[in-house]
C-alpha cells in the first residue's frame, strides 16, 4: 500500500500564474471556441451528478480543456490560438507538450514506448545496470550517445559492500522521481505554477519473505509512505491527485505481468 501526504506553502500572488487572467483577453473566436463551449457544456452536464465524478476525472478533464484552449489541431501539427500563455510552465514547454498530445490523438501508435535495461552481476550483491536505447513515437531512439550506468549493491549488514543503493532503495528513487515528474507535467498542463517540490519516502520490508522463512510474509515492501512538501498556490489535494498519473505509482500499486526466462551455459 502506498500512502501520499502533502504539506503546501503558497506563492505570492504577484508571482503566481493566473489562468483566469491569461484567458480573459481572448475576445471572440470561431469554431475553436464553439468546440470549447461544447466541451464546457459536456463537463457541466456531469455536475448534476457529483457523486459519480471523482477528482481524478476532473483533473483529466481540466488538462484536456486547457490544451483545447491553447491548441487548435490542424493537419500536420498544432497552431497556437490567441490565448496568451507562457511558453513554459514549471520548466515544461507547454507548446511542445500540446503538440505531442495532438499528434498522439491523431495516431495512437505514437504513444507506444518500450524501455529497456541490461544488467550484469559483478560479485556478491553488486551488479550493474546500463540503460540507453528505447523505442518510442514509432521508431528506435538514437539520441543518447552514452548509456546511463547504475550500480546496485547491499549494505554490509546485508552482506554487501555498498557500491550503490540496493534494489529496493532504487524503487523508492523511481517512485519519487516519477511522482514528481507527473505532478510537474500535469500542473504545467493546467497552468499551475510550482516553485519547489521536496519529498521523503519510507518503505517497510520484512526480510523473512526474502529469506524464505515465512510463507505469510511477502518478499517486497509491505507499505510505502511518501511525504511531499510543495511550494504552490494549488490545494494539496489537487497536487496529490496529479501524482496518480505516475506510471511508477501505477506499477507499484497494481499487479504487472512479469515474464522471467533463464538461459543456462555450462561453467568451463
Amino acid at each position: 500500500m502506498a500512502v501520499l501526504s502533502f504539506e503546501e506553502s503558497g506563492i505570492s500572488p504577484a508571482d503566481s500564474f493566473d489562468m483566469e487572467d491569461n484567458t480573459s483577453h481572448t475576445g471572440s473566436h470561431s469554431s475553436g471556441d464553439e468546440d470549447l463551449q461544447s466541451q464546457n457544456e459536456r463537463f457541466s452536464s456531469h455536475e448534476s451528478q457529483p457523486e459519480k465524478r471523482n477528482i481524478q476525472d476532473m483533473c483529466r478533464q481540466a488538462d484536456q480543456l486547457f490544451f483545447h484552449m491553447l491548441f487548435q489541431p490542424k493537419q500536420g501539427g498544432c497552431l497556437m490560438s490567441t490565448v496568451t500563455t507562457p511558453a513554459t510552465v514549471n520548466g515544461v514547454n507547454v507548446e511542445q507538450l500540446g503538440a505531442n498530445i495532438s499528434a498522439i490523438q491523431g495516431d495512437t501508435g505514437l504513444a507506444k514506448f518500450q524501455f529497456r535495461a541490461t544488467n550484469s552481476w559483478i560479485n556478491g550483491g553488486h551488479n550493474r545496470t546500463t540503460i540507453k536505447e528505447f523505442y518510442g513515437v514509432g521508431q528506435e531512439d538514437t539520441t543518447r550517445t552514452e548509456p546511463f550506468v547504475l550500480d546496485a549493491d547491499e549494505p554490509p549488514v546485508l552482506l554487501g559492500e555498498d557500491h550503490g543503493a540496493n534494489p529496493v532503495e532504487f524503487v523508492l528513487h523511481a517512485l519519487a522521481s516519477c511522482l514528481t515528474t507527473s505532478m510537474v507535467y500535469h500542473a504545467a498542463a493546467r497552468g499551475i505554477r510550482i516553485d519547489s517540490i521536496e519529498s521523503r519516502l519510507e518503505g517497510d520490508l520484512d526480510l523473512r519473505g526474502f529469506l524464505g522463512l515465512s510463507n505469510d510474509v511477502r518478499p517486497g515492501y509491505e507499505n510505502l509512505r511518501v511525504q511531499f512538501t510543495v511550494k504552490s498556490d494549488a490545494p494539496a489535494e489537487t497536487l496529490r491527485e496529479l501524482t496518480k498519473h505516475s506510471p511508477v505509482f501505477d506499477i507499484v500499486t497494481n499487479p504487472v505481468p512479469v515474464a522471467i526466462s533463464v538461459h543456462t551455459e555450462g561453467i568451463h
